[in-house]
């Protein structure tokens, strides 16, 4: 018993650095060098290769919500799985293509962090307005670069890092603190 305790301090311990140094990973990007030749009228395109480098921090409550949102419609129909037989393979290829730009989206999300939205001035305060084109663009370039088996990783770990645990016994805790039950003036007034 003591044990099996003293391995669940360890692991949230572990999950905590985690959460609170974030991640860092790179990718290879290809970048394109512009030279101009005869006054800027001609143009040359050199490729160099690059290394980008990325860290998925702390997420704040707005990107949990997002990567909710994406993370609601990967669903994979078992059955209809089963019962394809020879097209099996082709089904597991759609399914693949469908949910791995979802969880190359979802790396996106992490990585923009609270960067995912860009504040506007609105009538009466502040809009917030999803930076759509940068996510787009990470997206695209984590479906091109990364391999399947650090993408499955790097889902792995955004899952950890959304300490939805944490979160859930937050919760669980809110609602046991609430001792009394709100009183209705309506029926005080009645009696």
């Amino acid at each position: 018993m003591a044990d099996d305790k003293k391995r669940l301090e360890q692991e949230r311990a572990e999950l905590n650095t985690l959460i609170n140094k974030g991640v860092t990973f790179e990718v290879k990007d290809t970048e394109f060098e512009v030279k101009r030749r005869f006054f800027g009228l001609f143009r040359q395109y050199k490729s160099k290769d690059i290394v980008r480098t990325f860290k998925i921090e702390e997420m704040t409550l707005a990107t949990l919500d997002r990567i909710a949102a994406e993370s609601v419609e990967i669903a994979i129909d078992e059955e209809k799985l089963r019962s394809a037989g020879i097209d099996s393979i082709k089904m597991a290829r759609t399914i693949a293509h469908k949910h791995s730009t979802r969880c190359a989206r979802i790396i996106a999300i992490a990585v923009l962090g609270e960067d995912l939205f860009i504040a506007k001035p609105g009538k009466g305060g502040t809009r917030w307005i999803e930076d759509t084109k940068k996510l787009d663009d990470l997206t695209s370039m984590f479906r091109r670069k990364i391999k399947p088996s650090i993408l499955y990783k790097l889902y792995v770990l955004v899952n950890a890092m959304e300490n939805l645990g944490d979160f859930m016994n937050s919760i669980r805790l809110i609602l046991l603190e609430r001792t009394t039950m709100p009183i209705r003036i309506e029926e005080n007034k009645k009696g």
